[in-house]
């Protein structure tokens, strides 16, 4: 007498249920679609759209790219300089750096842009 073992599957999802749901999630993750893990969120990258906003890009690029931030603020801060004997004196002068905020819905986190003389410096997301 010959016994075949019986394969059972849990009561309630079967395989294709399963392998409906990791196919969801790939084309989730792939699409570059605003799903709050895609890979476009990486740290120093943001996606505005079907464009990517990275460290080094000038502001105007984000304003064409992005549009408008939400909200924004200007740091002053005044210029030092160091002698040859190390003391550090103002040189009149002013640095400014520009702080961008894009709240971008409620299915992804807010944004932070830091922008230098133009230029964006970093790229940090808000939890």
């Amino acid at each position: 007498m010959t016994r075949s073992k019986q394969h059972s599957q849990p009561q309630g999802r079967s395989p294709a249920s399963h392998l409906a749901r990791a196919l969801l999630f790939f084309i989730l993750l792939l699409s570059g679609s605003e799903f709050p893990y895609s890979s476009a969120t990486a740290a120093g990258m943001l996606r505005c759209g079907s464009f990517l906003i990275q460290e080094g890009d000038d502001a105007s690029t984000v304003l064409a790219k992005c549009g408008e931030p939400t909200q924004r603020t200007t740091l002053t801060a005044p210029v030092y300089a160091s002698s040859a004997n190390g003391a550090t004196f103002p040189t009149g002068q002013v640095a400014y750096t520009q702080v961008w905020r894009y709240d971008r819905g409620s299915t992804s986190f807010p944004v932070i842009l830091k922008i230098v003389d133009g230029v964006v410096q970093s790229i940090h997301f808000v939890r």
